[in-house]
């Protein structure tokens, strides 16, 4: 069993806004796009499993694929 994922939202003053943990995200990067329009208080969405960032979506990349 794979640990969970770990969302971190993140700031322009690199400040953690959130942090949102999910075991069943079929689509990592779907689910952090999703993140974002749900909280406006950041400009990134780190992903992570376990100690290593496997992605980061940002508020720009996000927008711009709606």
């Amino acid at each position: 069993m794979l640990a969970p994922l770990i969302f971190v939202g993140v700031a322009n003053d690199l400040r953690t806004t959130f942090v949102d943990f999910d075991v069943d995200a079929t689509d990592p990067s779907d689910r952090a796009r999703g993140l974002l329009a749900e909280h406006r208080s950041c400009e990134r969405v780190e992903i992570w499993r376990e100690d290593s960032c496997i992605a980061v979506i940002s508020r720009v990349g996000a927008d711009q694929a709606s």
